[in-house]
């Protein structure tokens, strides 16, 4: 079915009109709240709203303005020199992540946008679901790192982790000691299972791909998160 005249026009008009309101706003031109303004680096603090995802898009391709929505939140970072083994190994704008809003983390070096993204997880799905099931906050998240330069397991494609861009979670330290670990726990019933069920699913609203231990064996005791090409939550 052909598209008549006038819809093609008040289509390329639309597309215009975006166009030129998309470079007032760039230009300042135009202020919107700072919350709507898909160019201002995102309060990490503040309830997700309807731009934040394409707010964290843009802020994928600026690593200064990640690190100051990272000390809007206060969080201590800075762009740590770019380093690598060669063109399929290597860092470039990472920071050294070892707290996000409550939680601590053992140091480990990773994008920023991979730090920005975890504490958006840590903050608004993490400690809201430690709270509902457990009565109080994470106080640590353990993991298995971030960067190791090597393969995909059984394939000859470089990892996500080569560069940086993904992190691996193995579990959960409550506030009163008690860990709820992704091994032990994510095939079990109970709290401890919806719990980590939950964070699990979290994890897909603000990482590219997501596997736990419901993907495969190799992922048995933690959850894989990336910002690679691959999408999917498993």
């Amino acid at each position: 079915m052909k598209a008549s005249p006038v819809f093609v026009r008040l289509f390329l008009l639309l597309v215009l009109l975006a166009i030129v309101f998309s470079f007032a706003v760039q230009l300042r031109l135009v202020k919107l709240p700072p919350e709507y303004d898909p160019f201002m680096p995102p309060d990490l603090r503040a309830a997700p709203s309807f731009m934040r995802n394409l707010q964290m898009k843009i802020l994928d391709q600026n690593p200064q303005a990640c690190v100051t929505a990272l000390h809007q939140a206060k969080v201590t970072a800075s762009l740590l020199p770019n380093s690598g083994r060669g063109p399929a190994c290597y860092l470039d704008n990472t920071v050294m992540l070892n707290r996000v809003s409550v939680a601590q983390f053992r140091p480990e070096q990773t994008r920023c946008n991979v730090a920005a993204r975890l504490y958006l997880w840590e903050r608004h799905v993490v400690q809201p679901l430690a709270r509902k099931y457990f009565g109080m906050n994470v106080k640590e998240i353990t993991h298995f790192g971030s960067y190791n330069c090597r393969t995909i397991r059984g394939s000859d494609n470089m990892s996500e982790h080569a560069t940086a861009n993904a992190f691996d979670i193995s579990g959960f330290r409550l506030a009163n000691g008690r860990m709820v670990s992704v091994l032990k726990r994510f095939k079990t019933g109970g709290t401890d299972g919806r719990f980590l069920r939950s964070v699990r699913d979290g994890l897909c609203d603000y990482f590219n791909l997501t596997l736990s231990p419901d993907y495969n064996a190799d992922h048995a005791d933690h959850f894989h998160v990336d910002m690679g090409w691959v999408r999917g939550c498993h």
